[in-house]
């Protein structure tokens, strides 16, 4: 799965808490005597939430996250991935956490501003001190749209994902 091989990346201790949250989620008084029944529950659910979103936080953890994981991800993964998220709501999180990464949404260029600076004859080059034509810091005409991937197209998500990995 995409989320191990995540999880298997990230630089943290945090990697480790797999096998002991899939015990405390089933077994949550497993090598400890709980005597207060919220007690039971606290450890039941962190234990769940780790195993759940375990993999957002080591993806997080990644100085490179699309770097450190090209190549070791394969066709298979991708397509089980983006099927699970198809129904499951933290897969599907994750899936957008990633598609952000490798998906940029728009960029800015820095426009360029031509100024004639010469001087005609008989000119009042103070004349329009106070004023110019257009404001130089409107971005608007500046911002580069790109397509944003839609999450519910499995090929292109697929395909995309596939570019970013392999």
């Amino acid at each position: 799965m995409i989320e191990d091989k995540i999880i298997s990346a990230c630089p943290t201790r945090h990697k480790k808490l797999v096998r002991p949250a899939k015990i405390a989620a089933t077994s949550p008084d497993t090598q400890v005597k709980i005597y207060n029944k919220s007690a039971y529950y606290v450890i039941k659910d962190c234990a769940d939430i780790t195993l759940k979103y375990l993999a957002h936080f080591a993806y997080s953890q990644l100085s490179d996250p699309v770097g450190s994981l090209r190549g070791k991800i394969s066709e298979a993964e991708i397509t089980d991935f983006v099927g699970r998220s198809a129904t499951d709501s933290c897969t599907r999180q994750l899936l957008q956490v990633i598609l952000t990464d490798i998906t940029p949404t728009g960029t800015i260029k820095p426009r360029e501003v031509v100024t004639d600076f010469s001087i005609a004859d008989g000119e009042d080059v103070y004349g329009d001190y106070d004023y110019m034509d257009e404001d130089p810091l409107d971005i608007e005409d500046v911002i580069i749209k790109e397509s944003v991937i839609d999450i519910n197209n499995a090929p292109e998500v697929i395909n995309k994902l596939k570019a970013a990995f392999m």
